[in-house]
Formats: structure tokens, C-alpha cells, sequence
């Protein structure tokens, strides 16, 4: 059998077990998206039939069975032990080191999985791929004719890119997964808030993580809606918390709906339609960067180095190619 028929399409940026929170006696949500223009349509739907794309996090230009492999082998592991931590946290009792590590891998994940971050990271490989090809045609017009096992095309535009692509999500994963973060993570302070007297629902979306610049210092503090009424907050000072809730459960809501809607790129979602007026006027209206689309700009120079090297290195390797040859 073929493996890779086993595979699921459907790759989740939120999670199935964490958009059940906001499902409702008919065990449905709403999805909010604007599947025409600028106008928002809310569709009641199961958990599982929102906030994924298809084959998001798939490698084209790699073997069927190795495609959708930060789904299944990361993310999907990842998703499972976090939804156990969260039934924990709901339930108020006792949370073991190893759930409170879960959880915070998981929303680990959530600061680099977005369909938004996703679709730049593989924007920029194209783009980068593009700067190699130069070199690779001098090594591949030095090859003897006899030497050539596929065209260039073919290289081109299957292992060769598929090779770079797979390299670029690994260190996805590799951020995803950064121990460093888990652990930084896991020693804040955590404190789950109620907004059970709020006028207005929680809301979540494709961006629904709330982050300080920096987790190591007095201010530092991260927001997630757990729940149309659980808003989970991890801060480095404690005392944070306390002025977090003083601020009042209404203006609490609305703060983090205003972030959660304004900074949506795919999907805003909820456990009823009776804010979609609010949507409309602030689904994706002030979108920030996130960690990975920023990682293009921060690695610039990095990038220009490389390139130059690989310059030099390929006309090299062309030019020495023939004599190796004959050995």
C-alpha cells in the first residue's frame, strides 16, 4: 500500500482539539473567512473544517511518503500532548511537569505555523532557488553527456528544489521545536482568566498569539484564547497578571479580540456569529509581521555572503569537474 495515501491533506494551523473550545451544543463553531472580496461570511462548520489549508506544510519536489512529514511526524505529535495539557488546565487539578512542557511546545508551534508565515517562508525559497541556478548550470554544462542522468530542467524543478525546500522546513521544525524557547516558556508565570462576565465571547484566528518582544525580561508576557471564556496568559513577573486583570473583564475581551481579528490573514473563529460586525470592520486591517516572515529580513546578509561564496565555489567546481572526471 502506499503510504503517502494515508497522509492527511488537511494540515491543521489550529488544531482541531483547540478549536472544539469554541464549539457549541451542535458540537459546530463559526468560521469567519472572506471568500469574496473584502466581505466576511461566517459558515457554521466542525472544528475540523476550519483553520487548515491544504497541504500547508507539504515539500514539493520530495518523495510522496516524505512530503508531509512536519505534519505528521511534528506537528500532529505536538497537537496530541497538547491537548491532554489543556484538558488538565481546564480542569484545575494537578498539572504534571511533562503537560506544562506539552503546552508550551505547542504554543511554541503557534508562533511560526501560521498560513501567513508558511506561504512567505516558501515565497523566499523560490526566490532564493533562483540565485543558485546560475551556479548549477556551469557544473551541470561541465558534466561529460554520459554523466547527465536527467536534464537540468528536471533537477531544477524537482529533487534539486525539493532538496532546498525540505532543508528550509527542517529548520522550521527546528524552530518550532527550539528546546530553548520550550523551556523559556514553561519557567513563566502561567495563570488561566475567566471572562465568564464579559459582555462579548473570545475570539481566536490564524495569528491568535499575543507576545511581548522578548520573553526574558520584567514586561515580558504572552496571551492565547483557550475558549470563548479561558484566556490563558504566561508573564515573567507575576504581578503582571494582577494589573492584566484590573483593566476589567470587558476591556480585557476586547483588547485581545481587537489584536486577534485585526492581525487575521485566513480565518477568524468563534462560538457564535453575533460579532461578525466587529470582524468585518478589523479582519486583517492591521496585520503584523511575524517571527518567521521576519526571518528573510534578518538573514540578509547572511544570504549575500552565501551567495557570494557559491559564486565563486561553482566556477570552481566547474572548472575542476573535467579533470576529476578523468581520474
Amino acid at each position: 500500500m502506499n503510504k503517502s495515501a494515508n497522509k492527511p491533506n488537511k494540515h491543521h494551523f489550529l488544531p482541531v482539539f483547540y478549536l472544539h473550545q469554541w464549539a457549541g451544543a451542535d458540537r459546530k463553531i463559526v468560521r469567519f473567512t472572506k471568500p469574496y472580496g473584502n466581505i466576511v461570511r461566517p459558515l457554521r462548520v466542525h472544528p475540523d473544517g476550519a483553520g487548515y489549508i491544504e497541504r500547508l506544510y507539504a515539500v514539493e519536489g520530495l518523495p510522496d511518503e516524505a512530503k508531509q512529514d512536519l505534519e505528521t511526524e511534528f506537528l500532529s505529535p505536538v497537537d496530541s500532548r497538547a491537548a491532554d495539557a489543556l484538558k488538565a488546565m481546564l480542569a484545575g487539578g494537578d498539572f504534571t511537569q511533562a503537560q506544562r512542557l506539552a503546552w508550551a511546545g505547542f504554543i511554541a508551534t503557534l508562533l511560526f505555523r501560521m498560513p501567513r508565515a508558511i506561504a512567505s517562508l516558501k515565497e523566499n525559497l523560490s526566490q532564493l532557488w533562483g540565485k543558485f541556478i546560475p551556479g548549477l548550470e556551469k557544473i551541470y554544462a561541465a558534466l561529460p553527456a554520459s554523466d547527465r542522468n536527467e536534464t537540468l530542467d528536471d533537477y531544477l524543478h524537482g529533487a534539486g528544489k525539493g532538496e532546498l525546500a525540505a532543508k528550509a522546513m527542517d529548520a522550521v521544525r527546528s524552530l518550532m521545536g527550539d528546546e530553548d524557547v520550550v523551556r523559556l516558556l514553561a519557567a513563566l508565570e502561567w495563570s488561566v482568566l475567566t471572562t465568564d462576565n464579559a459582555k462579548h465571547e473570545l475570539l481566536t484566528s490564524d495569528r491568535p498569539v499575543i507576545h511581548s518582544d522578548g520573553l526574558n525580561h520584567a514586561g515580558s508576557h504572552l496571551i492565547v484564547p483557550m475558549g470563548p471564556r479561558r484566556l490563558f496568559i504566561a508573564v515573567k513577573d507575576r504581578s503582571l497578571i494582577a494589573k492584566v486583570r484590573s483593566a476589567g473583564q470587558d476591556k480585557l475581551v476586547r483588547a485581545v479580540n481587537d489584536f486577534v481579528v485585526s492581525n487575521a490573514t485566513v480565518t477568524v473563529c468563534g462560538r457564535t456569529d453575533s460579532q461578525l460586525q466587529f470582524i468585518q470592520n478589523r479582519m486583517g486591517s492591521e496585520t503584523q509581521p511575524s517571527l518567521l516572515s521576519r526571518l528573510p529580513e534578518m538573514q540578509q546578509a547572511i544570504v549575500a555572503d552565501l551567495m557570494q561564496a557559491w559564486e565563486m565555489q561553482s566556477t570552481l567546481i566547474a572548472e575542476a569537474l573535467p579533470e576529476r572526471l578523468k581520474d
